[in-house]
């Protein structure tokens, strides 16, 4: 049986992701700062036997996270396959505009990036050795579409989307597969989601049914005909996926476009025509 590892294992994404790979027949390992919770939802979703267990580590340890890595690797096994989508500094708060921001700012907005090329370095040779594996990134839509009322959030999303696909060119030859999810909404569930809810400014019509977006990235990774995909909320066009992030943000609503994009390659055909 192969084994997964689902790092950012929060109560959205993260936790579909887990539950989907175990669907798919892979034991599970859960790194978050809080493994417990994330691990008991597992097994209330798919049962007290689950072949699952958790970890504890912050990503932006690095020695933690190298523990918890060679912990997976002992109790699990060697992996076979990367989920890295641990939540961005300052998600889901008030950014200043990206003509306002400064270094600080964009240092603070990368700090999740510089793990992925950790987790990478550290289970790619067991892969190489196997000639197989696949590792799979979320980013935001914001990585090929200018939403410059983002700020500095948009430094990582692009960073990370760049990473993840060039990070493919390179592996393709070892038969070892790197895509990104740029998502496109907000993850029904997750804690920004709650966060929002609570505060009565999370709109449904906008949201991101979590179980459909760990689908789409399990289908990326096994028909490997492409490094990317951009997920959304299905009724809606580009336009009211900015003006969604629009309301969330609380900044003036973008202009909207007649056209509507489904896919992150019209996305990039739209940035570079605005």
């Amino acid at each position: 049986m192969p084994t997964a590892v689902v790092i950012g294992a929060g109560p959205g994404l993260g936790l579909a992701m887990a539950r989907r790979l175990v669907r798919a027949g892979y034991r599970v390992a859960l790194l978050s700062r809080q493994p417990g919770r994330h691990l008991d939802a597992l097994r209330a979703a798919e049962g007290p036997d689950v072949d699952a267990a958790a970890f504890a580590a912050d990503v932006r340890d690095p020695a933690a996270l190298d523990r918890a890595l060679d912990e997976v690797v002992r109790e699990l096994g060697a992996i076979d396959f990367v989920y890295y989508g641990p939540s961005p500094h300052g998600v889901g708060e008030a950014q200043a505009p990206l003509d306002q921001v400064t270094g600080a700012d964009v240092e603070a907005a990368l700090t999740l990036v510089g793990p992925a090329a950790d987790v990478v370095a550290k289970v790619l040779p067991g892969m190489r050795e196997r000639g197989r594996g696949a590792f799979l990134f979320t980013s935001a839509v914001s990585a090929v579409v200018p939403i410059p009322a983002l700020g500095a959030m948009t430094v990582p999303a692009a960073a990370a989307r760049t990473y993840a696909v060039t990070l493919n060119a390179a592996l393709a030859p070892d038969g070892i597969y790197a895509g990104v999810l740029l998502v496109g909404g907000l993850i029904e569930g997750s804690d920004i989601h709650t966060a929002m809810a609570s505060a009565g400014g999370a709109d449904p019509a906008y949201l991101l049914d979590p179980e459909q977006v760990a689908d789409a990235g399990l289908r990326l990774t096994r028909r490997r005909k492409a490094p990317e995909a951009l997920v959304m909320p299905g009724r809606s066009g580009w336009g009211l996926t900015l003006l969604l992030i629009a309301r969330l943000l609380r900044v003036p609503k973008p202009r909207l476009g007649a056209r509507k994009t489904r896919t992150a390659g019209q996305a990039e055909k739209a940035g570079r025509a605005a």
